[in-house]
């Protein structure tokens, strides 16, 4: 009821309707199990046990449709089928406790095994802490249903006006009741985790470009700082020009454009955030001058010959950049922060369209507020011009 009523609210999320169906299906099957003696078997024990299956069939496929994977629905009725076909074509099947023991201890327990896998294999692309808890509860479950086995060939259960009588048969069955229970509740939990996830995923996100936000961007950076690398602002040239030329659909398609056009150019890594407006940052590990510096040029070209469609029209924009080269195990945050400031402040005071790499070797962390840019400390300007 509680996936029901969840799937009813969000009927986007395909996995609870699929939990759901597996949830309810199941329950009706042991609904039916608990009515032997009053129902004819073949509703309890044949039309139960094979309901039983596709709930759980269902609820490996509601992973699946968790982790964005097809959805097959072949495996989980044909499982059913081969049980209804073996209890109602075999000869003495149907009567024989132990037979209907092993065979559905072999179905559930590839259900249950391939449901582990799946969950597992999830953990490559999302990572969950729930996913390893479930995976090996599952497993338990899976091992304990394949446990009925040996006991129903070398001690036999036996039934007695519909209810089997065995010393092993209670006790494993209500253990692995109990790990259905706690398998249930690990759904629950994994559910919670994925949402949580894309809280914090959208917390941390700018909603129009995809990419980090400032405060997500400042924490990566305080991060990875002590390590040392390039930090860089790229700041958009005359966007209002842009957003006054095309209207603010225009202005909205140049910043997600030049997202997608440094994304292009960005390795494993590189940290890249939208710092606010058409302003935008970048921390790439390890780089010294040189290679920062050629980053940037490469950088600066690539948005250059970049032409982005808005509606019939094209747009294009030239990008300015700051950069500084933060070295190993420096601790202040702030001053590069302030340094490469001064250094776009000084490209766009510039010209604009060009590189400005600070170097602390010829100053003392950049211009004050207000400072002609001509007395700035700075190591070089790169521009088509030069």
């Amino acid at each position: 009821m509680l996936t029901f009523v969840n799937w009813r609210r969000e009927r986007e999320r395909s996995e609870l309707g699929f939990w759901s169906m597996g949830f309810g299906v199941g329950a009706t099957g042991v609904l039916l199990l608990g009515l032997r003696g009053l129902l004819a078997d073949l509703w309890t024990i044949g039309a139960g046990n094979a309901l039983v299956f596709i709930g759980v069939g269902y609820l490996w496929q509601g992973f699946r449709a968790f982790d964005g994977r097809t959805v097959h629905h072949f495996p989980v009725l044909g499982l059913a089928t081969i049980w209804m076909v073996a209890y109602l074509a075999i000869p003495g099947f149907a009567q024989d406790v132990n037979a209907r023991i092993i065979l559905s201890s072999l179905i559930l327990a590839f259900e249950l095994s391939m449901m582990a896998l799946t969950i597992w294999r999830g953990n490559e692309t999302e990572p969950l802490p729930t996913r390893p808890v479930l995976t090996v509860m599952l497993l338990i479950y899976c091992a304990m249903t394949l446990g009925r086995i040996p006991p129903s060939i070398f001690f036999p259960a036996h039934e007695v006006n519909g209810v089997t009588v065995s010393l092993w048969f209670g006790p494993l069955t209500f253990m692995l009741h109990i790990i259905s229970l706690l398998c249930g509740f690990g759904i629950f939990s994994l559910s919670r985790e994925r949402l949580l996830l894309e809280y914090k995923r959208a917390s941390e996100t700018d909603m129009l470009t995809g990419i980090l936000n400032r405060r997500a961007f400042m924490e990566r950076l305080n991060g990875a700082f002590g390590q040392g690398g390039l930090l860089v602002l790229a700041d958009i040239d005359y966007f209002k020009r842009i957003n006054d030329t095309f209207g603010h659909g225009g202005g909205d398609a140049a910043l997600v454009g030049f997202v997608r056009t440094v994304e292009t150019q960005l390795s494993d890594g590189i940290i890249f955030g939208r710092f606010g407006g058409e302003e935008f940052a970048l921390f790439v590990p390890g780089n010294g001058n040189q290679t920062g510096f050629d980053f940037c040029e490469n950088l600066r070209k690539t948005v250059e010959l970049s032409h982005y469609k808005w509606r019939d029209k094209t747009i294009q924009t030239t990008v300015s950049i700051g950069a500084h080269c933060v070295p190993p195990d420096s601790n202040n945050l702030e001053n590069a922060l302030v340094a490469v400031d001064s250094a776009l402040y000084a490209a766009k005071h510039s010209g604009r369209n060009r590189v400005v790499l600070f170097d602390e070797r010829l100053g003392a962390g950049g211009a004050e507020a207000g400072e002609p840019a001509e007395t700035m400390a700075f190591g070089a300007i790169l521009s088509p011009q030069a």
